[in-house]
């Protein structure tokens, strides 16, 4: 996959990238081995089953890699650096679900290159976690 080569000026407050996701059990684990994160709620799915979540549930900081991937490879791309994430998790995300990311590019500044991107994860209807992204044009 290649990078949008995006320049700030061809940007327009208001544009969306829209990105669908699997969370499969290959992703949650390779997520794990990079991370370090094996905590049995996201690796056991008999412990998992045991908890009320009843299922392994995906670490939400995979989900924080996505966004990365979305203003990294789309909105706005390869001509930007990721200067702060912060994201609020309203429900879980369990192995197996398809999550819709997206961005929507909510403010531009010119005199300092940054750009506010407003997330929103979803599974279906429900958002399972919102939040706001800032990139600067290189």
């Amino acid at each position: 996959m290649k990078a949008a080569d995006r320049t700030f000026d061809s940007l327009t407050v208001g544009e969306t990238y829209l990105r669908e996701h699997l969370i499969d059990a290959g992703l949650v684990d390779a997520f794990a081995a990079l991370s370090g994160d094996a905590n049995p709620l996201h690796m056991d799915g008999a412990y998992a089953a045991e908890t009320p979540f009843k299922k392994r549930v995906a670490h939400g900081m995979l989900l924080g890699a996505l966004v990365s991937e979305l203003v990294g490879m789309h909105l706005p791309g390869k001509r930007c650096l990721l200067v702060k994430e912060s994201l609020e998790f309203h429900h879980p995300v369990f192995v197996g679900e398809t999550v819709h990311i997206s961005g929507t590019l909510k403010h531009k500044s010119a005199a300092t290159g940054l750009l506010e991107i407003a997330i929103s994860i979803t599974r279906g209807d429900e958002a399972v976690a919102t939040g706001v992204v800032h990139t600067k044009m290189l």
